[in-house]
């Protein structure tokens, strides 16, 4: 079983992406961490076919049941993503989107210290500062309303209070110790499916970290977001205009993630600049 590995959920539209986390990946991962790709079953034959035999590929069926793929891709993601744990391969993931590539040396300890893994805890101040001063542009949308909202209805099923925070945005750092313990005394003891519970709470990175706050699975070693996350277009194009360039990101993350919801395609990007 591995210590630590690099897990990619991704699918045949992202594919693009996918190739550049993993070149991003063939260059800068210096102490060689293993990398595990998840496909849609539909989209295997391709991946096999078109990926470096360095990497291994799984279909996400070997690691959950799950016939959302169509209907809700979105909650399908957070499914195949959070149930690593049943296939006994790894201790601890990075848990990454193919939309994100790394753009800097980096080594097991950004990651884990000793045998407890960091976790992702803060409560999103960079991006809501933005998003206040771009209210105009997202007149039906309300970001920090629905965290907010979904942060404590999960808080009040597992009976907290006091502050929401944010364990994500992608790259994570999970411990299977935690999604175990969720799984046996929370899920198990309640009777409860978890495709039924993202359905109805549709966030993997809440249940994480509410869930480790709770039982204190693992000692909390807490870390701000590994990558630059850019949500939204206009975002990517304010941090631009303020001079920020490859060189500025990296003194604080090690790399960047560019959402696919609006990225897509890659041409504009590359004409544009190049982070």
């Amino acid at each position: 079983m591995e210590k630590i590995l690099l897990f990619i959920k991704t699918y045949k539209p992202d594919f693009n992406q996918c190739k550049r986390l993993l070149d991003s990946i063939v260059k800068y991962n210096k102490d060689g961490i293993k990398v595990l790709i998840s496909v849609n079953d539909s989209d295997f034959d391709y991946f096999k076919t078109n990926i470096p035999t360095d990497f291994e590929v799984i279909k996400d069926s070997d690691i959950i049941q799950c016939d959302m793929s169509k209907s809700n891709p979105w909650q399908y993601q957070q499914i195949i993503k959070s149930q690593l744990h049943r296939i006994n391969i790894t201790e601890n993931y990075i848990c990454l989107d193919s939309d994100s590539y790394f753009i800097k040396d980096f080594y097991i300890s950004d990651f884990i210290q000793g045998e407890v893994p960091f976790t992702i805890i803060h409560q999103q101040k960079e991006l809501f500062s933005w998003l206040s001063i771009n209210r105009k542009h997202f007149k039906n949308d309300d970001p920090k309303g629905y965290f907010e909202n979904i942060s404590r209805r999960v808080m009040k099923q597992l009976g907290r209070e006091g502050i929401c925070y944010d364990y994500g945005p992608s790259p994570t750092i999970w411990s299977n110790k935690v999604w175990k313990s969720f799984q046996e005394n929370y899920l198990d003891a309640n009777h409860i499916d978890y495709v039924d519970l993202i359905k109805e709470y549709p966030s993997e990175f809440t249940w994480y970290g509410e869930w480790l706050l709770k039982s204190n699975v693992i000692p909390i070693l807490p870390k701000e977001p590994l990558f630059k996350v850019f949500h939204y277009k206009k975002q990517f194009h304010d941090f631009v205009k303020e001079g920020h360039t490859r060189e500025t990101i990296k003194e604080n993350y090690m790399g960047i993630v560019l959402q696919s919801n609006w990225n897509r395609d890659l041409k504009w990007y590359q004409k544009r600049v190049e982070l």
